[in-house]
């Protein structure tokens, strides 16, 4: 386990929308690459070749809104949306 440092933990869900599967590869490359800790990850055929990602991170707030922004610079990234904690409860 790392250490937190006085930062707030935040959770975030994460819907990613990718060109093909070498997306949800490149997805799961950028988190695993920055060890980020997720506890959901999903990824379905969502038609027309493109793939639906869904994710749960969880970290502080700024280092999630950066994953954000990293994954908005994938080249086959589509789409990205987030839902801060209090969305979680009520999606489960």
């Amino acid at each position: 386990m790392f250490p937190r440092h006085g930062h707030t933990s935040n959770t975030a869900r994460v819907h990613v929308t990718v060109t093909d599967v070498v997306g949800v590869q490149r997805v799961l490359a950028l988190l695993t690459g920055r060890r980020h800790v997720f506890t959901r990850f999903e990824a379905e055929e969502a038609g027309e070749g493109r793939w639906a990602v869904r994710l749960d991170l969880v970290s502080g707030a700024e280092e999630l809104e950066l994953v954000a922004l990293r994954l908005q610079r994938v080249p086959s990234v589509l789409d990205v949306d987030v839902h801060w904690g209090a969305a979680l409860t009520v999606a489960g």
